[in-house]
């Protein structure tokens, strides 16, 4: 076939071939966007972190060290969250900053996203209580992250605007936190 032949039929071709591409695209993003949407009920939400049941301190010790004892660290970390809002509810302020530290740890390492975005909200309003923004913006950073990385778009929308109200750099790079 020689090169003029090629440019005559090229435009015939184009005809047919533009449409068929333009259709296998938009299938595809078709069937991407059910996939997300199908992932989206799937995935943890920051209700679920907040709606743990805030039961005595001690039954949920000993529910964290059968978590722990069955290698369960997803529990484990909303385990934590939901100890540091009962220490919260007892005044204990000190026990509760520690919960929050495991809780923001665990879930840091094995999850839910969520709960690591949660705890990290918690302690940087415990930071900024404190007068503490330097720690504050670092764990907002975090939970900004987190947020993200669970899907919870509204969620870091609105933790990019505290960091900026507050004069938070966005644009960090946290190493070894």
């Amino acid at each position: 076939m020689t090169i003029q032949r090629i440019i005559e039929t090229l435009p015939g071709e184009a005809i047919f071939a533009i449409p068929l591409a333009v259709l296998l695209t938009l299938v595809l993003l078709l069937l991407r966007r059910i996939a997300i949407k199908r992932a989206k009920g799937r995935r943890d939400t920051a209700a679920h972190a907040y709606a743990m049941p805030v039961d005595d301190v001690g039954a949920i010790a000993t529910r964290i060290e059968a978590a722990k004892a069955g290698n369960n660290n997803v529990a484990v970390a909303d385990l934590y969250l939901a100890q540091a809002l009962a220490y919260q509810k007892l005044g204990d302020e000190k026990a509760r900053m520690t919960a929050l530290t495991a809780a923001a740890g665990y879930a840091a390492l094995h999850g839910p996203e969520s709960t690591h975005a949660i705890a990290r909200m918690h302690l940087a309003d415990a930071a900024r209580s404190t007068g503490d923004l330097t720690s504050a913006c670092e764990h907002w950073h975090l939970a900004r992250e987190a947020f993200q990385a669970s899907g919870h778009s509204e969620e870091h929308a609105r933790v990019e605007k505290l960091m900026r109200e507050n004069g938070c750099p966005t644009d960090w790079v946290l190493t070894e936190f």
